[in-house]
């Protein structure tokens, strides 16, 4: 069984790059790729995703189709080249890689780098540094300041002349190697993680491409979460009040945001990937339950519960975990899968309340009252029904947990009327005209409750999981 989600696989052999894409995402790549074509002068692109979204992996599989196409393309990550101190090092050294197409121009440009990237350091270090530091340091600092004023100021304007002259010939020799790179279509430079990392190396490169490596013929894909980018830049200024959105604008010309996913694609991709069926489709099983069944419930639930406010790799973990959990269960128990995706749900979105449920604080019309909160904004018009056999099984469980506890109930979830029809003992504000939590509840009680496997049972076994990381 596998509990975390391998790389995918990016053919690069000239076949579709997209083709263990199970996002549909291909589609984006074709539009992104559409409009790289047509802007051959160049710009700064910014693809605008939530971490935990598989930005990367779009990313490198786009990398890949553009390569297909013959495009020339450098993919850098900035977080793992944060180390580095002077961002234009880092990014001539991924230019490096084309060198070999006119490697006499981009050893002028590297010599050219140099004009601006010497240190000049200010006469009144030469001058404090020949003179002893000690009671008098303070005077003689002021007095150095004071001699070397003018001197200091002359350096600094001679070196702003030079820096100025020498950024406007590095940008000149650079549209030049560029050119030589390729005539007919742009460079693309893919910038990935910009966002996590140091507030001011992420500002450097956005300074350093704005103002060195802006020009015709290279088009930058920054890869980000503008958000985290955002807190980046008012880290850096130390403020709160700068407005991260208006300062972006300044580097970037087009945003671009991919899409939220077909959460049942990538749910039915994790099922299959971490082999739910290799545990729910044993024979021993089958004789309790019907495996298609199963499937259907636990991809259906989990649709439910996790379509919204989940990243994909928050969804991913929590399958791996609810893989985990169905390890610690005999070949011949019998679980309700659903139940452990309700759980691992309050887990991660109402972990308070999974709590009091852990400690038995609820009574059954407590429970009700704190779940009716979180299951009713789930229900539409597609997943009314489902919403409602997910609760009533919950609930059933739960009333489950209360009999092993203390043995009796003085109200359980459904009692008789006068005329001996089932009616709901607890007032549920998920319940309808149509009675369908009731008819949940009672096929539920009907078809499953005689199997032994306690909601207090179920817990255990995933907290049995709690740290374990994966």
């Amino acid at each position: 069984m596998r509990l975390k989600n391998s790389k995918i696989i990016i053919p690069s052999d000239g076949h579709d790059p997209f083709v263990n894409c199970k996002l549909d995402r291909k589609k984006y790549a074709e539009i992104l790729t559409s409009i790289v074509e047509n802007y051959k002068d160049g710009f700064v692109l910014a693809i605008d995703n939530k971490w935990g979204t598989g930005k990367t992996t779009f990313i490198q599989m786009w990398r890949q189709y553009l390569i297909n196409k013959e495009f020339n393309t450098l993919y850098f990550n900035a977080w793992e080249n944060d180390f580095q101190e002077d961002v234009i090092i880092a990014l001539l050294s991924e230019l490096e890689e084309f060198k070999y197409k006119e490697e006499r121009t981009f050893k002028k440009l590297v010599e050219k780098s140099a004009t601006f990237l010497k240190r000049v350091f200010p006469a009144i270090v030469k001058g404090v540094a020949n003179k002893a530091i000690g009671e008098q340091g303070v005077s003689e600092v002021a007095e150095a300041m004071t001699e070397f004023t003018s001197e200091e100021v002359e350096n600094q304007m001679k070196y702003f002349n030079e820096k100025k002259h020498g950024i406007k010939e590095f940008r000149k020799i650079l549209e030049e190697f560029v050119d030589y790179v390729d005539q007919s279509k742009p460079l693309i430079f893919i910038i990935d993680e910009l966002d996590r990392c140091r507030p001011k190396y992420s500002v450097e490169i956005l300074e350093q491409i704005k103002h060195l490596f802006n020009v015709p013929g290279i088009v930058f894909v920054l890869s980000i979460d503008k958000i985290q980018l955002g807190n980046a830049v008012r880290g850096f200024y130390g403020s709160d009040m700068i407005d991260a959105d208006e300062y972006l604008r300044r580097f970037i010309d087009l945003e671009y945001r991919i899409p939220e996913p077909n959460p049942e694609l990538f749910i039915s991709y994790l099922y299959d990937f971490f082999e739910f069926g290799s545990f729910l489709n044993l024979s021993e099983r089958q004789n309790v339950r019907d495996f298609q069944e199963d499937r259907n419930r636990f991809i259906q639930y989990s649709l439910v519960l996790y379509s919204k406010g989940f990243s994909l790799r928050q969804i991913e973990k929590a399958f791996a975990r609810i893989r985990l959990t169905l390890r610690f269960f005999s070949i011949k128990q019998y679980v309700f899968p659903e139940i452990i995706v309700i759980v691992s749900f309050l887990d991660l979105k109402h972990s308070s309340t999974l709590y009091k449920i852990r400690k038995f604080e609820y009574s059954l019309q407590g429970l009700v009252d704190e779940l009716d909160k979180i299951f009713l904004p789930l229900i539409n018009e597609r997943n009314n029904r489902r919403v409602r056999f997910m609760f009533g099984s919950f609930l059933c469980r739960y009333e489950n947990f209360h009999l092993d506890k203390y043995g009796q109930l003085k109200n359980g979830l459904v009692e008789k009327d006068e005329s001996n029809n089932s009616k709901l003992s607890i007032t549920s504000r998920l319940e309808n005209d149509n009675g369908e939590l009731l008819h949940a509840i009672e096929y539920y009680k009907r078809h499953f409750y005689t199997d032994n496997i306690s909601l207090d049972y179920i817990l255990k076994k995933y907290d049995l999981t709690e740290f374990i990381n994966n």
